[in-house]
């Protein structure tokens, strides 16, 4: 009988080897499947772009033996992924005490209201965690009632109802007066743009304004007058930037677009009256009042500088709102803009040397010493008073002494995380202030993150959902938010 041939053992192909090869792709599909999900809701792409002709040409350049998962199997995924992460979410916010909710009302069409929730806690080693609930259709109804009537759906939903006690929205007047059993606080953000468009409903304001975007747009509008315009800042050796066009209504774009304007307004001129286009040059008034809105935005930008990405929390604002409106009180001296810029800082945020954030920031170690004395008699009113009422009951001696050794305890730098000093120094050494620190603490400052509030990011941001399905929107945002960053 003639033996069987066998491949040298370097080559044979095994049952196992095969089983174990059939595992590793089946691992590179599902990796491939959840990479393309996290490009889709990262960059909040509706699911319809994986069959897009481009992007599959595009794809097949780069590995003509790679499978783009369908649409229908994109789907699924997503639903499996934010099962997945929602499990995961309940658990982590069943060990949560006390819960902060911010929550934003926007539209996809005029009469297509959403609101989006999001929540923030103290996590046990005193950082502040944040993570997206849900976003609801309001069915075009954007009453008072109903958004109280969503967000109790939602509470109740993710079984933070008792846990809830404050919650900043952004925008939302009709909230304003509705009582409830939290509390509601304004957006700094949103206040901060709604102070700036009651700067700019001044009709001689709106006018400078509407006249720097017609010049902007001239020159992005045709490529031969821009060509010109590089030449002549090379020729005078000057920055060569984009020009920024903005529309919106967040203040810090348009500070960007004018000072921006400014910085080439002498090239421009030269074009400007070479192509015969009189109009659109600035007059001596026009040039004097845009100098004036960005002498008096410029404070803003300074103030709000060290916010850093994410959320803060809201014991920073009165430090930060004294530092602006010093800042104001300086420049309108000279300055018709920056007086009425401080008026209505002032309608807005309240009188900062008797602030309702007075007991919260005295609580932050790091600005506690930075108060005036009536907001430092305020705060330490209303702490004793929280105190006593209290299961402790601690005396008023007790109450004395605590606060007193708080006060003389050396301020912390302005860098430093005061949760995490409250979770350990502060427990250790005032332990009857440590929980309602750490409750007061957790609120933070905006409904959106910082990145989103302060830049024109997020203005990109929002037009970007709106092209979302509805049927994916809440599950899209949801791993947005708490999915797609992760590794």
């Amino acid at each position: 009988m003639q033996a069987r041939e066998h491949p040298a053992n370097g080559h044979r192909t095994t049952r196992r080897d095969q089983i174990r090869q059939g595992r590793a792709e089946h691992r590179e599909i599902l990796t491939t499947k959840r990479r393309l999900l996290k490009m889709i809701v990262s960059t909040l792409q509706p699911l319809e772009s994986t069959e897009d002709t481009n992007f599959l040409d595009f794809v097949k350049a780069l590995n003509p033996s790679l499978q783009i998962p369908t649409k229908s199997v994109i789907r699924s995924q997503l639903l499996s992924i934010y099962s997945e992460e929602e499990k995961k979410l309940r658990s982590v916010l069943a060990s949560a005490a006390d819960v902060v909710l911010t929550c934003e009302l926007w539209s996809s069409r005029a009469e297509d209201p959403y609101l989006t929730v999001a929540c923030h806690f103290v996590d046990i080693h005193g950082n502040l965690k944040s993570y997206m609930l849900r976003t609801a259709s309001l069915f075009g109804d954007d009453s008072a009632a109903n958004i109280q009537k969503q967000l109790l759906a939602v509470m109740e939903s993710w079984c933070v109802k008792d846990k809830v006690h404050t919650v900043i929205r952004a925008g939302m007047p009709q909230l304003k007066n509705i009582k409830t059993k939290w509390t509601h606080m304004p957006c700094f953000a949103d206040t901060l743009n709604v102070v700036f468009r009651d700067l700019m409903s001044d009709g001689e304001l709106l006018d400078v304004l509407r006249k720097c975007q017609n010049i902007i747009r001239f020159f992005q509008n045709d490529s031969e007058v821009e060509r010109k315009l590089r030449e002549i800042q090379e020729r005078l050796d000057m920055e060569q930037d984009e020009l920024i066009m903005y529309s919106g209504d967040r203040w810090l774009p348009w500070l960007q677009m004018l000072q921006r304007l400014m910085q080439q307004y002498e090239a421009m001129v030269m074009v400007l009256d070479k192509r015969g286009k009189t109009d659109l040059l600035l007059n001596e008034n026009e040039k004097n009042k845009i100098n004036k809105i960005i002498s008096a935005l410029t404070p803003l930008m300074n103030a709000t500088s060290s916010m850093k990405g994410g959320f803060q929390t809201i014991s920073a604002m009165l430090p930060l709102l004294k530092k602006l409106m010093d800042s104001l009180r300086e420049e309108k001296r000279n300055n018709d803009v920056a007086q009425k810029l401080l008026s209505k800082c002032k309608m807005n945020f309240g009188d900062i040397n008797n602030h309702v954030l007075a007991p919260t920031t005295f609580l932050d170690p790091r600005f506690k010493n930075q108060l005036g004395d009536q907001n430092k008699k305020q705060a330490m009113d209303q702490i004793k008073k929280k105190l006593a009422a209290g299961p402790a009951s601690p005396s008023a001696a007790e109450l004395n002494d605590v606060l007193d050794r708080y006060i003389a305890y050396e301020p912390t730098a302005e860098a430093s995380n005061p949760l995490s000093w409250w979770r350990y120094t502060g427990k250790k050494n005032f332990g009857e202030l440590s929980e309602l620190a750490l409750k007061d603490l957790g609120v933070v400052s905006t409904a959106v993150p910082l990145e989103r509030a302060f830049s024109s990011a997020g203005d990109q941001f929002c037009n970007l959902r709106r092209s979302i399905d509805p049927e994916n929107l809440n599950m899209i945002l949801f791993l947005n938010s708490n999915w797609s960053s992760k590794p």
